[in-house]
Parts: C-alpha cells; structure tokens; sequence
C-alpha cells in the first residue's frame, strides 16, 4: 500500500472511538469540570438532543445544562420484525424543548427510491418521560423531515403521486391534526405562524389550511434549511454558485441577504425562534447588524448540532458501528456512542461516552403498520415442490416468491470477515476467484464448485476491469459487508441477509409475496432470485445464498453487466478508462436504479439513467460535501447522498472495523489511491443536469404542479430529466482514483474464529435420550470445515416440531410469525431457532416448538435442556411437559446463561408413555424484545 493510500483515513467518528492507549482522560456522560461551563449554568434551560443508530434501534439522546449535560437515552425507536444492521434517520426540538419529533427508517431503505421517499417511520417523543408515540403515517427520509418551528407543532412530508403531502403534528396531544395534500413538490417544510412555509422551486411559499400556496420570497435557486424565528421571520438558504447565502424573508414578504461564504461553509439552525447561523467563518460573513435580536453567529463548524440556547454544539457523534457493518459484539446490546463537543465562544472542547438504554414502548409496532399491505397474492393453484411441506408446520416458507427459502438448516449462508470479503473482492476483479468448495460446502447439499466457475467474469467492452474498491463501496452499501443476518458473526452461519423477503414493508403481522423484493446476500443479488426467474440454475441460486464469494461473483457480474450496457450507448465518463473509480459514477447509477432504455417507437421520448440518483436532484442538501470526507458521523445519514456518492466514498475511506489487538478502529478494507493523496475528482452536483440534454437546468428551480417531486432544477412535469450523454469533468490522469489490491492471485483465503463455537460433545449420562433441534442428517460445516469431528459422542432420538402463527390476508392464510423467527450455527450441535417474546394476544406472531422422543419413557427422568450462549435472554420460558399420558406440567426459566453454552434442568417427572416438551414464544412480559431459543432437550433417566 502506498503512503498516500495510508494517509487517506478520515477522522474517526467521535471519542468513543479514540484510541485507548491515549493518555487523555477517559470520556463521560457527563461534563466532569464544571469550570468550563459558563456562570449561571445551574439554571441554564439549556438542552442538547442529538440521535444515533444502531442493530437495536435509533438511540435519541439528550442532555440538559443544569445537570451539567449528563446524557441519558430519552428512547430507542426501531420496529419488530424489521432486520437491519442500523436504524437512521433525523430529528427535531420543538420550541419549548420538551418533545422531539423523529423519523427513523432501516439503513437500507436509502437504497431503493420507494424506501426513501415513502418508507420512513415517524414518532413524538417525550424527553421528559421517554414516552413513544409513533404515528400513523410512512414519510420520507429526505434530510429535511421533520421540520420544527417556534411552538409545539412539526411538519412531516412525503411524496404522493404527482402531490406532497404536508403532515401537521401537534406534539403536545402526540397527534397528527392536518393532513394536506399539496400540487407540486415542497421541501425544507415548517410550521410558520398558523401557516406552514416550504421551498417550491425558486421561491419560499407559505401554505394556508386549505393547501393553498402563495409566494414569500423568489430566489435565485433552490432554498433549503428553512428555520422560523422569533419576530414572524424565516432563515434559509439558497445556493448561488460555488456561493452559499443566508437571507431571511418575512410573513409580509420582505427578504433580505445577511450573508454568504462557499457552499458548505455556513449553515442555518434553530429552535424556539432562536436562529444560529454556523460556521467557522460565520462571524465575518454575515451582517451582525442587520442580524434580529434572535440570531446570533456561532464560531463552530457548520455541520455542528447546537442545543436549545446555542450553549453547546456538537461537532461530531458516533458508536463507531455505522460505518462497520452493523456487527453486533453482543445480541440486543446497544453499542456505546462517543460525542465530541464545543461551548461556543470559548476553547473548551468536551468528549462523552454514552450508553444507550432501550425500552419497550419504542420497540411496539408503529400504528403506519397497523392495516399492513395485505397480500392478494397467493394462488392456490401454484404448486408446492416435493421438497417443501405444508407452511403451518415448516420452518420454511413453500409459498414464498423468493427463490431460496429461509430457515432450510441445509442452506445458512456463512458470514465473512472484512478480511474475507475483500480477499473474495480483490480476486474476483482479476477474474480468479477459483477457490474450489467442496460438496457440501457450509452444510448444504450442493455439488464441489467454485465461485466464478458458477459466475464467470464478464469482460468490459473497452478492455480494462472493475476496480477492486468500486465492488467493495458496492458491497459496503448494499449491505455493509454481511452475507447473513447481522445477528451472526464473522464465521457463524445464519440465514442469508436479506431486505423484503416477506414484502411486508416493516409490519411484522404482514405477508405480502407480491411485494417481496428477493435480494440476497453481501452484493444483495435480486436480478435472477425470484421463484419463477429461470435466469440462474438452482445451483447457482443456492451458492450464492450460502456462499459469499459466489454472492460476490454474482454481484460483479451484474456490475460489468451495466457497464458494458451503458458502453454500447456511449454512456462514458471521462474517456471511459474502467482503471479510474469516478469513471465509474454511470454504471453505479445504473447498478442501484437501472437504465431506462430507449422508446423503439419514438425516437424524441426521453431515456437514461433516472432522475433519482441525479446528484442535482432537490432531495439532497445542495451544500453536502463528499460522503464520509467530514468524517464517520456521514454513515449516520446516508440517504444526504446519492448512491454513486456513497459507493465512491466508502471506496475512499472504507468502512471501520476494531483492531483485536488494540481496540482502536481501524480501515475495514484498503482504499484507492488518489494523486493528490485524497479524493479531489467528484463531479459537480449540477454535472448531469444541462438543459439541451435531460431537459435540466439549475439556474431555472421549478415546482412541478401537483407532483411529490421535492423543487429542482428538472423543467419536465413528468421529472424524467435522465441522462443519457457522454460527460467529463476532470482529467483523470491527474485527479482520479485508482485501485490499491491487497491480495495477489493464489492467495488463500484467510481464515476467521467464530466467537460463539458450538458445544459438540454431550456432557449428560451415556444414557440420555437427546433430542437436537434439527435431523441428524443436517450437518453441521463451517465452509469446508467440519468443527465436531471426532468430538460428536451423541445420536438424536426424536424431533423438534414448530406450529406457526397465521393470519388470512385477503383471502389467503399466511404466516407473519416466521417473519421474526431466525436460525443460528451455534449452541448445541451447531443449530438453534429463535425468535422474540409477544403477549399471547399476537396470535399470528406466536411459535411452537416441540420436542419429542423417538420412543416411550417410563419411569423416573430428569429433563435437561440445552441452552445456547447468545440470541436467548428471555427470563419467562414456560416449558409444557407431556408426561406421555396426557398429564402435563410446567416450569419456566430463564434462558439467560450468562454467555455460556449450558444444561439446564427442568427437573425430575415420573413418565408413563411416549413424552413430549413444549415451549411457546408468548410470554406475558413479551414485548418483542428478549429473545427466546430452541436447542436440543435431552430425558436423561434417573436411577432409584
């Protein structure tokens, strides 16, 4: 690796992340020297919240002056049934200070259009008492939801159709009290007097009641950040070239300019009628005498949160997991989050350390879910393979869309390390990942292949390849660098990754198949994964899933596929040399949204590549810098950028991973390299936007009427300004990006230690009739590897059976429990089930385990059940024991083993007959949150 590849780190995300071996004081909750605050800090009302996410949920985190900003969690927000590696989304304070509105949303809903503008979930939150109220609409994620003005109401919007539709929320009732829908495209909305103001095109509009619109301010772009203030006045900004100003326009429509410096340089926040105008250079650039008493300029970076009063701002906030793959060190276990601080006006600078605390009520299900999206999809003429059984009872799914079932033990995909998906990478780009896998591989049933034989790599029209560091940013935004579930660690296998397996948009007590959205694995490989797609063999299909270096293979091909399409159209950047990474941006753009082809009827109808990735497009903060080259606290908000923008950035800086050795966070993969010794060759956001080509133009913003389309500088009514044009914008010999390999063709793979083995040998009496959790004909493979042999002293007797919750949707019986029920390549054998704990009354969320022996048991035996070192807390496990002549007793425990692979006795029982033990997931304290499991259970005779 060269030296400017190693300088090429960004600064670690927040002091959660410092090194340990840094002799500075270890961080606080809280501030530690009160010294540094300033007099009269006791009664300050000042208040800080900021946010942060993680597998668990997105933490809101807030902290109050007089209790010297000690931070406590006021609620953790996620959704059942919802598997992601990390929950975004923003915030913001009402004017009293009380109440946050939030909108949060999975990490991977920023990869596909429909998730992003409609997709989000929406809550109130009490920073009082931590009470949760979510609310019954899906919103956008765009940077600017929610909007906050000066009192107690917010705004929420989300595209409808070719309308915007404005959401009142009075926090104070936790409600939603106006439901508007306006023509046109509204950004940047707030509460503004009994009105709400929004950016439409090339002005400021005020909305009434009515949804009726009229002009406060025209502008010279597309105004952004609208922060209302304490004197009927409005802050915004409005990008003016390279130039960003600040102006404020009154309700009576006066507008003037305060300020301006580079784009990205200042910015506009507010709460309570305060306005706060950031910057480093915020003091010299605007007008302090034309400032209203209720500005004010503060010294801090522009990108900082400031609290209430503009007594604090934080200038960095992160548990380090946002940019490492949402890899959880313990199952349910929120990770830390470290939060780097400035006072205003002074030199002190504060670092804290927080821990997040979850609670149930953020954990319910949101009421936008309540009705679900019911499937109509389910034809009862379709046919069942041989292979799959009736779905009451099966942990798999026979009336799935998707090509390869979940919860087969016969097909767990194992989940690399970084270190193996970017040896997989780096070979797979040379076109020699021939590493042979045996029969068998990872326990399935498929023949000895190897990964690009299944896959080959497709040659680029042009010559050249893909850049190892292009397919690793793909790989890191696709899905952070997991092959599994992210409940599974590096070497343990679990079910494969996956985002709309069940088409149920969030709900776990939905089952739509005709929404499901079959992407699978590291590369989330959708194209050929369908179960009426013949584009792969079954073969391929299954390697894939349980084979990440196939996964990777696939998803290469998909990549080199796009180019060579864009190729054939003359769709070049920069000369089109495939050695540089942004000579890449088309074909990322077409990865994530496709091309659109030409008309082969009309030659005048527009084609290319969609306007939602258009780095033009009003959905992104027109001040945005490159991703990730602020810092790690950019993966806290992907969705301010546009796919090629992250893919490049992730290239650039990598993901983070921890160092075993020292703690300290560390690249995950190698980075490009860039001449300058960092990357300078990002186009310019108005590149793809000119008005001869896509019908662009970004000195002319335009609302479409009646469209949900945010202002932009698109002038068609249909927004399909796509781009379909050769570009350059920068010599690539000077300023490009190359790729920097770290494995060499014949490398090996390397080798990983999963963290939880599994328990292989029976300590229990020779005697002991066992009962696994699967057949004995599942093998339990780690790869190639065997972990049991000669370690496995037992045989299974018997089976472990499942009843499944149901539902009818729509005329159909399906079957929402399985949408939360998960399998894992540990404990003992080498498989459990698990799920989480739901109050009885969630009848279609419930399962049913039950064990029982090949064989009568009479005569006195203790029943022991195995329990596994992770993914089971639950503390009500009620265990049902048939004595074998309909007598049935119970006993519950807690599943909790203290991270240990561990017997448990249910005690000793008189049997008469042929036993069996039940275990059901619903508890009286289930909230969905502990998790519980079914492993092996053994009768194990008791001598009199």
């Amino acid at each position: 690796m060269s030296v400017a590849a190693l300088a090429l780190v960004a600064p670690l995300a927040s002091a959660a992340l410092t090194n340990p071996s840094d002799p500075a004081p270890a961080p606080t909750d809280r501030v530690t020297d009160t010294s540094q605050l300033p007099s009269g800090w006791q009664k300050s009302g000042d208040r800080i919240v900021t946010y942060d996410g993680d597998a668990t949920g997105l933490h809101v985190l807030v902290a109050d002056a007089a209790d010297a900003y000690r931070w406590h969690t006021a609620a953790t927000l996620s959704e059942p049934g919802v598997e992601t590696d990390q929950w975004i989304g923003q915030t913001c304070v009402t004017g009293s200070g009380d109440r946050a509105v939030v909108v949060y949303a999975p990490r991977q809903a920023v990869n596909d259009q429909q998730g992003f503008q409609q997709g989000a979930f929406a809550a109130v939150v009490d920073l009082a008492d931590g009470r949760v109220t979510k609310l019954p609409e899906l919103v956008s994620l765009a940077y600017f939801n929610p909007g906050c003005g000066d009192g107690e109401q917010a705004v929420l919007t989300r595209p409808q159709g070719d309308d915007t539709e404005l959401l009142t929320v009075d926090t104070a009732r936790a409600k939603l009290v106006r439901q508007q829908t306006v023509a046109g495209q509204l950004t940047s909305a707030v509460p503004f007097g009994n009105e709400i103001a929004a950016a439409q095109g090339d002005a400021v509009v005020s909305v009434d009641a009515k949804g009726d619109t009229s002009t406060l301010a025209r502008t010279g772009g597309t105004p952004f950040r609208l922060v209302p203030d304490a004197h009927r006045g409005l802050a915004y900004q409005v990008p003016d070239g390279k130039q960003v100003q600040v102006r404020r326009v009154t309700s009576a429509g006066s507008d003037r300019l305060l300020g301006a410096g580079a784009l990205g340089s200042l910015a506009v926040h507010g709460n309570g009628g305060r306005v706060f105008v950031t910057g480093r250079d915020a003091e010299d650039a605007v007008k302090h005498s034309a400032l209203p008493k209720s500005w004010r300029t503060l010294d801090v970076p522009a990108s900082a949160e400031v609290s209430t009063t503009g007594s604090l701002a934080l200038t960095s906030v992160g548990n380090g997991t946002e940019a490492a793959g949402g890899r959880k060190t313990a199952a349910d276990v929120a990770q830390p989050v470290g939060i780097d601080a400035v006072l205003p006006g002074s030199d002190s600078s504060i670092g804290f350390k927080v821990v997040p605390k979850t609670a149930a009520q953020g954990a319910e299900q949101s009421p936008a879910l309540s009705d679900g999206v019911h499937t109509d999809s389910v034809n009862p003429t379709d046919s069942v393979s041989s292979a799959d059984t009736d779905p009451a009872t099966s942990t798999t799914d026979p009336d799935r869309a998707c090509a390869v079932t979940r919860n087969d033990p016969k097909l767990q995909s194992l989940q690399p390390s970084t270190a193996q998906a970017e040896w997989a990478t780096d070979l797979a780009v040379q076109g020699k990942l021939d590493v042979r896998r045996r029969s068998g591989w990872n326990g399935s049933e498929l023949p000895s292949y190897s990964p690009q034989s299944l896959f080959p790599s497709t040659p680029l029209k042009g010559g050249g390849r893909v850049p190892a560091q292009i397919m690793l940013g793909v790989l890191s935004q696709e899905s952070n660098l997991l092959q599994a579930s992210s409940r599974a660690a590096a070497g343990e296998s679990s079910n494969f990754i996956q985002g709309g397996y069940y088409g149920n948009a969030g709900s776990v007590h939905t089952v739509n198949w005709a929404a499901a959205d079959c992407g699978y694995g590291i590369s989330q490989v959708t194209s050929g994964m369908a179960k009426a797609d013949t584009t792969y063999t079954a073969e391929q299909q299954q390697a894939l899933t349980v084979d990440y270096a196939a996964n990777i293979a696939a998803g290469l091909q998909i990549l080199q596929d796009k180019w060579n399409q864009l190729h054939d159209r003359g769709l070049l950047v920069n000369g089109g040399d495939p050695k540089y990474l942004e000579n890449w941006w088309l074909a990322l753009w077409a990865y994530n949204s496709g091309l659109n082809l030409p008309s082969s009827t009309d030659a005048s109808a527009p084609w290319g590549l969609g306007w939602f990735n258009n780095p033009a497009n009003g959905l992104y903060p027109a001040d945005r810098t490159m991703f990730l080259s602020s810092g790690y606290d950019d993966a806290r908000t992907p969705n301010l950028w546009t796919y090629p923008e992250r893919v490049l950035g992730w290239a650039a800086y990598s993901q983070q991973k921890t160092d075993p050795a020292t703690g300290a966070a560390v690249r995950a993969f190698t980075v490009g390299e860039w001449p300058s010794g960092a990357p300078a060759a990002e186009p310019a956001h108005d590149t793809f936007c000119k008005p001869t080509v896509n019908d662009c133009d970004i000195t002319k913003p335009r609302k479409v009427a009646g469209s949900s389309q945010p202002e932009g500088p698109c002038q068609r009514d249909d927004f399909k300004c796509w781009w379909n044009q050769p570009v350059s914008w920068t010599d690539c010999t000077a300023t490009c990006g190359t790729e920097v390999l770290k494995y060499a063709v014949g490398d090996p793979e390397p080798k990983v230690a999963a963290p939880h083995p599994a328990a292989c040998t029976s300590t229990l009496a020779a005697n002991a009739l066992i009962v696994d959790d699967v057949p004995n004909t599942v093998k339990f493979r780690v790869g190639s590897a065997n972990p049991c042999a000669g370690r496995r002293n037992w045989t299974s007797r018997g089976t472990l059976t499942f009843t499944f919750g149901s539902a009818q949707q729509n005329g159909a019986t399906v079957y929402p429990s399985k949408i939360d029920f998960h399998q894992l390549g540990a404990g003992f054998g080498g498989h459990f089930w698990l799920t989480h704990t739901r109050v009885p009354s969630y009848t279609d969320s419930v399962v049913t385990g039950t064990w029982t022996p090949g064989r009568k048991v009479v005569g006195t035996a203790e029943v022991m059940v195995h329990l596994p070192d992770h993914e089971a807390n639950t503390p009500s496990a009620t265990y049902r024991i048939d004595l074998g002549d309909g007598t049935v007793v119970e006993k519950t425990i807690s599943q909790d083993t203290g991270g240990k692979n561990a017997w448990v006795s249910l005690g000793s029982y008189e049997f008469k007959g042929t036993p069996s033990v039940s275990l059901s997931s619903a508890t009286a304290d289930g909230t969905g949150d502990a998790s519980i499991a079914w492993d092996a259970l053994a009768f194990v005779p008791v001598e009199r």
